[in-house]
């Protein structure tokens, strides 16, 4: 079964993602900022994150530099935010986020499609545009 944090501070969001991606058999973690997403991160080695960029303590940017994707390439990291100005989603990438997704414009069950995608891309060792 695979893991998912969702790192989120909007708690209507993060109990919709929850429910949502439990009911298709991911185990999931949630944590309310950046600060709480790296410790559980880190504890638990999720194999994928669903990370925000806009929240309180330590932003999505923040969580990444201290993570440090690369050094993990077992876990996914997918940005989901409506932060989407250019220079976010390129330092974003940069630092090892394998897709950059618009809130807005994506459905609970995409979400949870996009996960499988990028799950089925790691175990076929392809990289994931986005």
């Amino acid at each position: 079964m695979p893991k998912v944090l969702i790192v989120e501070d909007d708690a209507i969001l993060q109990n919709a993602y929850n429910t949502v991606l439990s009911m298709e058999g991911f185990d999931v973690e949630t944590a309310p900022d950046g600060v709480e997403g790296l410790r559980v991160a880190q504890a638990k080695k999720p194999d994928v994150i669903l990370l925000d960029m806009l929240m309180p303590n330590m932003n999505g940017l923040q969580f990444l530099k201290l993570f440090e994707p690369k050094k993990h390439p077992e876990t996914k990291i997918i940005v989901f935010s409506n932060i989407v100005s250019p220079d976010d989603v390129k330092q974003a990438r940069e630092l090892g986020v394998v897709k950059y997704l618009t809130k807005a414009t994506f459905t609970p069950k995409e979400m949870v499609d996009t996960i499988k995608e990028t799950l089925q891309g790691a175990e076929h060792g392809e990289s994931t545009p986005g």
